[in-house]
């Protein structure tokens, strides 16, 4: 019986990537690493990677370009573009979840800074101002009232213009902590509660 291959890109082992090699060697699954640093993919090339490349790369857009060459030879890519697409844009993933019936924050999404402030005349004060592209709570804002909020949409102007989508979401009382759940189909896997820095509002 021949054994199922794979191939994992990344462009640093963390300890995620770790457990994921662990895990292929005592399942005795061949598993060959590419560092993302390392790749050159020309378009109308075939394929030499294995049927299936699990796709660990940090990077949002260096993600997406890799796996869009890697399914346009064939391969199988985990996760998907599509899904990666979606995943990695606070929009898309706002989208997606209320076209599925998940109940979510009160979410505007605007496309000047103009467009912002009169969407934040309905959502209300305090609003939270976010990037469509980011993680960690990188200039994830806090916008206490209009005053502050003219300000940082007008410092939002000079920045690259993935920055002058302003995806606008209602602040929600809760403790000083928050729930990620990980759910594969229809089913919660784990649950880990995320908590707050002293003085911060993000967790």
């Amino acid at each position: 019986m021949n054994k199922a291959k794979l191939g994992m890109v990344c462009d640093h082992i963390r300890l995620d990537e770790k457990l994921i090699i662990e895990a292929a060697k005592k399942m005795d699954v061949p598993l060959n690493i590419y560092n993302a640093d390392d790749l050159f993919l020309g378009i109308d090339e075939e394929s030499t990677f294995e049927p299936v490349i699990l796709q660990r790369s940090i990077s949002y857009f260096r993600n997406l370009h890799i796996t869009a060459l890697l399914e346009k030879m064939g391969v199988q890519v985990v996760n998907s573009f599509h899904s990666a697409l979606i995943c990695g844009n606070k929009a898309l993933s706002s989208l997606t979840l209320s076209k599925a019936g998940v109940p979510t924050p009160k979410t505007f999404i605007a496309f000047s800074k103009e467009g912002a402030l009169k969407a934040l005349e309905k959502l209300g004060y305090p609003a939270v101002l976010k990037p469509v592209v980011g993680s960690w709570g990188r200039l994830i804002a806090l916008l206490k009232d209009s005053e502050s909020a003219k300000a940082i949409l007008e410092s939002r102007e000079y920045m690259f213009p993935i920055y002058q989508i302003y995806y606008l979401q209602e602040m929600i009382k809760k403790p000083d902590r928050d729930i990620r759940c990980f759910v594969i189909g229809d089913q919660a896997v784990a649950a880990i509660y995320r908590y707050s820095p002293p003085g911060e509002f993000k967790t």
